[in-house]
């Protein structure tokens, strides 16, 4: 029973959290927001779920990257629920690599694992509210189904965009492209 709460109550935050997104008068608090920080606070938060899957991490931040322009929490956010399926979806032992790259106009944030991968005629649908590419591993595994749907919608308040490559087999890797002139 404590469990279907606890699954109710993060439904709801959710909720919330999708709505807020997709009403007319959300806004950001666009700040710099050190990448590097962000990235170390993150690890820090995600240490215990790391180690419960002997899941090794691989950051890679570009010295010249220091800061981005961009609301901090919503970013947080996005990298938490990709984080969150990274590890949801990866096998014991995995690796998960958090990334960040500056391409042309844009600030490039990645995270990828090499887990069990989406098949290539579900991927055109996980950016979609409680769309979920494998009903019974998803069960399995928890969640609500809306993170990448929340992700989705933060990037393009931000101006940007984020897109999925995977390989059954293989893993995903998740891109959420910013603006560098924001």
């Amino acid at each position: 029973m404590e469990r279907h709460s606890k699954r109710l109550g993060l439904l709801v935050d959710d909720l919330l959290s999708l709505t807020q997104l997709e009403s007319a008068n959300t806004e950001l608090e666009l700040n710099q927001v050190r990448v590097k920080e962000l990235f170390n606070n993150l690890i820090h938060d995600w240490k215990e779920k790391f180690a419960a899957k002997n899941l090794k991490l691989v950051v890679d931040l570009p010295p010249d990257l220091q800061t981005i322009r961009a609301d901090e929490t919503r970013v947080q956010e996005v990298l938490y629920n990709l984080l969150e399926n990274a590890v949801k979806y990866s096998r014991e032992g995995g690796e998960i690599r958090l990334q960040a790259a500056r391409r042309g106009s844009e600030i490039v944030l990645n995270v990828s694992d090499d887990g069990i991968g989406i098949s290539r005629d579900q991927l055109p649908r996980i950016f979609e509210r409680f769309y979920r590419a494998d009903k019974a591993r998803s069960r399995e595994h928890g969640g609500t189904g809306l993170g990448l749907a929340i992700a989705k919608h933060i990037a393009q308040l931000h101006g940007g965009r984020i897109e999925a490559e995977s390989e059954l087999g293989r893993g995903t890797t998740i891109r959420v492209f910013l603006p560098s002139d924001l």
